[in-house]
């Protein structure tokens, strides 16, 4: 080649016309439907885990008891439990994308009467907030059966990964911003500045719809959304009559109990048994929790770049779960390796339990029956996990047989996903109307 042919095709590449505004703009406009779902769903949990850090500065100036402290961590997890069967009656006769306002405004409303300076009003806010979290619950899911249905996995596991980030920066950071602003103000900063952009671009990219385009199939649905609206058009299949229902609310329910008794009583695990001072068993709870934002974003990868179907991947995931107790029980020394182990797990297992609920469901209104079923389920008994496993630490002592309870947990959650996996039965649904598998 020719000096002269070199450098006029190199002169040929360095004047390459610029990408087409149109298209920049383009791109943009089909990434804000993401964008507003994940802004909103970073809400579901960072306003009530910016309380733990500020636990001290919230008993001293409200002059509560380490008891009282303690249930009102408690409350929002009874209250997801005790509240999803109302809220979804609520969401049967709201527009879904009015639905995610009602929520953002609920939980902003919660967090500032949370913040009033009284035991009361952190209690009553706290239940607010759960309140509106509840709902958020319920809808997610069913945003992403409406919306997304042919990124189910992508999707379920973004949205995981987005409160599992938003909860990380929210424990992190909510103890140094209380040193400028107050913990009042710190609290109440978790949900009002978040809240309003989530709020400002879901109604800009999702407006309230009128009752008769509810649960209009979006672009993004195919396929899948076309069987979704022949579905609409049958009978409705009472959820608590399928029993796969009932295995997948099992699974969920096993799943929750690990969770919340691992993440309770894994700092004083570590303390008593591996040795640990207070900031290693912190450090060790922080492994826990920040390896979860990795464990959803591997499971579409698994699926769709890797090929891999969901048996497999559950299998995975499972035996990732299962390593935590009962390492924790055989070789405590190896802590970190099993918290890493176990904060992956526990963020998989949600995405790849949920991408299977949406998968099951036909359309949105019953992805939120089959998601209340199964998270009223969960959520009560999560609320008892953590009492069952200091019960069990305060009658027989050391932590094998607490570890033992939580394994016990998550034997019975890999059972039931296995089945859920392996079942591909669908109550008065022909193969024709069935979702696509991601």
């Amino acid at each position: 080649m020719s000096h002269t042919d070199a450098r006029g095709r190199r002169g040929d590449h360095t004047t390459q016309p610029a990408p087409d505004p149109q298209l920049r703009h383009a791109a943009w406009q089909a990434a804000l439907p993401t964008i507003a779902f994940l802004l909103f769903v970073s809400l579901l949990r960072s306003p009530i885990t910016a309380v733990p850090p500020l636990l001290g500065r919230m008993a001293g100036d409200l002059g509560m008891s380490s008891s009282a402290m303690g249930a009102l961590t408690s409350v929002p997890v009874l209250c997801f439990g005790a509240l999803t069967p109302i809220a979804s009656l609520v969401l049967r006769r709201l527009d879904l994308n009015a639905s995610v306002l009602w929520a953002l405004a609920i939980i902003m409303a919660g967090s500032v009467l949370r913040s009033a300076g009284s035991v009361w009003a952190a209690f009553a806010g706290t239940a607010v907030i759960a309140a509106g979290m509840t709902l958020g619950n319920l809808i997610a899911p069913m945003v992403i059966a409406r919306s997304f249905r042919n990124r189910t996995a992508l999707m379920t596991s973004s949205y995981s990964a987005s409160v599992n980030i938003a909860v990380t920066l929210s424990t992190a950071l909510a103890a140094p911003l209380a040193l400028l602003i107050g913990w009042q103000g710190s609290t109440a900063a978790w949900a009002l500045a978040p809240g309003v952009i989530a709020g400002f671009v879901w109604w800009k990219v999702f407006p309230p719809q009128r009752r008769r385009d509810r649960d209009a199939v979006s672009p993004d649905t195919g396929a899948a959304g076309r069987s979704g609206e022949n579905a609409r058009r049958k009978p409705s299949v009472s959820i608590v009559a399928w029993p796969l229902a009932w295995i997948m609310a099992a699974a969920f329910a096993a799943h929750n109990l690990a969770y919340y008794s691992t993440v309770t009583w894994l700092p004083t695990a570590l303390r008593e048994v591996a040795r640990l001072g207070e900031s290693g068993a912190g450090l060790a709870s922080s492994v826990f929790q920040i390896t979860a934002v990795a464990g959803p974003l591997m499971v579409p990868l698994a699926l769709n770049r890797m090929g891999w179907s969901m048996r497999r991947v559950m299998i995975i995931v499972c035996a990732c779960w299962l390593a935590l107790p009962f390492g924790m029980m055989t070789l405590p020394s190896l802590w970190l390796v099993w918290c890493i182990l176990g904060g992956i797990a526990q963020g998989a297992f949600f995405s790849a339990l949920f991408t299977i609920v949406i998968q099951r469901s036909r359309t949105p209104d019953e992805s939120r029956r089959l998601t209340a079923l199964i998270q009223t389920t969960g959520y009560i008994v999560a609320s008892l996990g953590p009492i069952l496993v200091g019960h069990v630490h305060d009658q027989f002592g050391g932590w094998t047989l607490p570890f033992a309870v939580i394994g016990a947990a998550t034997v019975i959650l890999t059972v039931c996903a296995m089945i859920a996996v392996g079942d591909t039965s669908r109550p008065a649904v022909s193969p024709a109307d069935r979702p696509t598998e991601v």
